[in-house]
């Protein structure tokens, strides 16, 4: 039973493939004008009261939902993907 579970370490040893200098074929850069939008939507948070997620997460995602429609579409998307639906 030993052998045999030496033998199955060996034949899983030799069939993986891990890399740890993992480099994906396609890197995403982000532009600052990407960067500058979605700073604009949390200053556009700001200015209708909600105030920093830093400082009080139930309170910015509570005013956030309130607010949410009259957020642009941009960033009505980037507040879903950060901050789940509401």
């Amino acid at each position: 039973m030993k052998d045999f579970f030496m033998f199955l370490g060996f034949v899983i040893a030799l069939n993986s493939y891990a890399d740890i200098e993992y480099v994906p074929t396609e890197r995403k850069v982000t532009s600052a004008a990407m960067v500058e939008s979605n700073r604009g939507c949390f200053k556009e948070l700001n200015a209708q009261g909600c105030g920093d997620p830093g400082e009080d997460i139930q309170h910015f995602r509570s005013c956030m939902n309130n607010a949410y429609d009259g957020l642009s579409d941009t960033c009505q998307k980037m507040m879903t993907k950060l901050y789940g639906k509401r």
